[in-house]
Formats: structure tokens, sequence, C-alpha cells
């Protein structure tokens, strides 16, 4: 007699059925812990990878504060050399007025030393021509004296007396001789005084060298200036070589994550629109950025104005427009959907499920709605003081029910 008879061992065959379900979600289980530990080694790994790039981005920020540095000494050293440089040139310049001046002296004393010496030749040429007057008249006065010798002795002999003396000053009286020789004495005298005027004089001609010696310093600051010049236009041209790279990366970013957020908005809220703007289009770096957004139905509005639920559409919207741009391999929210009603937990739930397939995200949520979405749900409760976990698969767990129900 067969004791149960087919509802026995349809029974069987479900035990049956379900312990080898439980043996594949056993091993599915295993596999799958394998796989987080896997994935925990790799998360570990891009860690590690962005502490590098963010060291990596300190380095070169702190390389392009160095570079801004000495950008700022080389200038500072350019302005020191160029007030010496004005310093020097205005001293150059006064010690050239001051030659000057002492040429301009100097050539006027050569100009009258030739004037005296041109009127010394004059006046030595005319001694000259008194002086041969001067011998002539002697001879002719020889001559006379002779002759009246002569006569005084043929004045004796008549007179018969021999004994008289003439005075030849007083016969001869002043002459041309002693004019002209008192002239000539007058003129070598003033010759004499203008060289010694001329002496006295004494032009610093040291100044000449002292303002060579000044051109040359200006010479080499100037090159040292050149140099210093040429040193900064370079490290100027590095420095805006890289202010140039940043801000068209930032800006080709920029309109790239706009766009998106456009788009992304758009989709959540069912026909609203959202935009970031710049706080100062020519130094983006220096404000800031104004997220503005318009819900559906609505007016625009600055985020910081809007109610909570439409500032966590606005913001999952954001980081959905980042993620777009440039992924990030693991993402963790904190009850994203807590402000959110029904519907729009289900859409962002359903978005994240399908337009973020590259990467993961990891969703603390007490909604059910968001929650049954996941492939992958973990469970925490407490019993005994103790915190416990449970972990199941919500997409398994779904098919295996609604197999029972037809098998039911």
């Amino acid at each position: 007699m067969d004791a149960g008879g087919e509802k026995l061992r349809s029974q069987k065959n479900k035990v049956e059925k379900t312990r080898k379900k439980i043996e594949e979600t056993e091993a599915e289980i295993s596999k799958k812990d394998v796989q987080v530990k896997s994935h925990g080694k790799q998360v570990e790994k891009i860690k590690k990878e962005q502490v590098k790039q963010g060291k990596d981005t300190e380095k070169l920020e702190a390389e392009l504060a160095a570079c801004a540095e000495i950008t700022k000494s080389i200038e500072d050293d350019g302005v020191q050399v160029m007030q010496r440089k004005e310093e020097e040139e205005k001293k150059g310049t006064e010690t050239g007025a001051q030659l000057e001046e002492a040429q301009k002296a100097r050539d006027a004393l050569r100009r009258d030393f030739a004037v005296i010496r041109a009127t010394e030749s004059k006046i030595q040429e005319e001694m000259e021509k008194l002086g041969n007057v001067a011998k002539e008249e002697r001879a002719k006065l020889d001559e006379f004296g002779a002759q009246d010798t002569k006569h005084r002795k043929q004045l004796a002999e008549v007179l018969g007396n021999g004994n008289y003396v003439v005075d030849e000053a007083t016969l001869l009286g002043d002459t041309p001789e002693s004019g002209y020789i008192a002239v000539a004495d007058a003129l070598r005298l003033k010759a004499v005084n203008l060289e010694v005027e001329l002496g006295g004089l004494n032009p610093d001609l040291t100044a000449i060298e002292e303002y060579k010696q000044k051109l040359a310093e200006h010479a080499e600051r100037a090159k040292e200036l050149e140099e210093a010049t040429a040193e900064r236009d370079k490290l100027r041209k590095e420095h805006e070589a890289l202010r140039k790279a940043r801000l068209d990366g930032f800006m080709a970013g920029f309109e790239a994550i706009s766009m998106r957020l456009k788009e992304v908005y758009q989709m959540i809220t069912c026909g609203g629109d959202a935009e970031l703007e710049l706080v100062d289009s020519l130094d983006p770096f220096s404000e800031g950025i104004i997220f503005s957004v318009r819900p559906p139905k609505k007016s625009w509005k600055n985020i910081s104005n809007l109610s909570g639920g439409e500032k966590t559409l606005s913001s999952l919207s954001l980081v959905f427009a980042l993620h777009t741009y440039k992924p990030n391999p693991l993402y963790v929210m904190d009850e994203i959907d807590a402000a959110l009603d029904f519907k729009n937990v289900s859409i962002v739930g359903h978005y994240i499920k399908e337009r973020t397939a590259g990467a993961q995200f990891v969703i603390i949520s007490l909604r059910n709605n968001m929650f049954e979405l996941a492939e992958r749900l973990v469970g925490i409760y407490k019993t005994d003081n103790a915190t416990k976990t449970v972990a199941i698969n919500p997409g398994r767990f779904a098919v295996t029910q609604e197999e029972d129900a037809k098998e039911s």
C-alpha cells in the first residue's frame, strides 16, 4: 500500500527542489562573497590610486605656488634693479652735468689762454719791432753823441775850456722805447696772472674716469635686469600656460556638466530645467558657481530656496551629471530618498539601476521601492543586544516566490 500517496511524493519533490535551491543559493552566496572580497581589494586599490593622485595634485599645486613665489621674487628683483638703474642714471646725469660745466670752464680758459698767447705773440712782435727801432734810435743816438762830443770838443777848443759835463739823460729826455717797454711788461704781467688763475681752477679730471666707471656699472646692471626680465617672462609664460590649461579644462568640463545636468533634471522631474552659472565669467575661480533650477510648473529659483524634496532631486541630478562627465567606481548615499515621495523614489531608483551600471552604489534606505531594486540587499537588525545582518538577493527571491506560486 502506498502510504501518503501522490501528495507525499509531491511534498518530497518540493523538499528536494527546495534543498537544491538552498544549495545553489549557498553556492551563489559563496561565489558572491568571493566577488565581494575581490571587489573590496579593487576598491582598496582604487582608493590608494586616488590618494596617490591627490598627492600628485598637491605636489603640482605646491610647484605652481613655488613658481608664483619665484615669479614674485624675480619681479621684486627687477623693481630693485630698475630703481638702482634710475639712481645710477641720476648720478651719471649729475656727474655728466658737472663734467660738462668743468669742460665748459676749461674750454673758456683755453680760449682766453689762446687769446693771451696770440696777444703775447703780437706783443713780442711789437717788442721786437720796437727793439729794432730802439737799436736804430740808439745807433742814431750814439752817432749824435759822437757828433755832440766832437762838437763839444770843437766848442771847447774854441772856448778854451774842456771841462764841460753834459747830462745825457737830460739831453735825451723820455724816448719812445720806455713806453713800449712799460706796455710789454704790463702784458707779460697779465699773461702770468691768467696762467696762475687757470692753474687755480684745478678742474676734477677724475670725474671722467668716475663717469666711465658708472657707465660700466650701469651696463652691468642693465644686463642683470635683462636676464632677470627674461627669466621672469619665461616663468610668466609657463604660469600663464598652466592657468590657461586649467581654465580650458574647467570650462570644457563646466559646459559638458551643465548640458548633462539639464538632461538629467528634465528626465528625473519630468519637465523641469536646471542650469549652472558662473558668478564671474572672466575669472571663474574667484567667486564660484550659482546652481539655479526651475521645478515643473514653477519659476526659476536658487537651490537654497527650494523645498527638501526639490533640493534632493537637484543635488542628485548634479551628482549624476558629474558621474557622466567623470565616473567614479563607488558611491555611498545615506537616505537620499527620505524627503521624496513614492513616485520620485521610484524614478531615482530606476535611474540608478539602469543609467549607472558602470559604478557601484551603496545606498542606505528605508523605502521598499528603493531597496527592492537592489542587486544585493543587506538587512541590519539587533537581537539580544547584538547587531546582526542578513544578506539576500531580492531579484532571485522574487523569482522563487513566483515559481512557488505557480507550482502551488
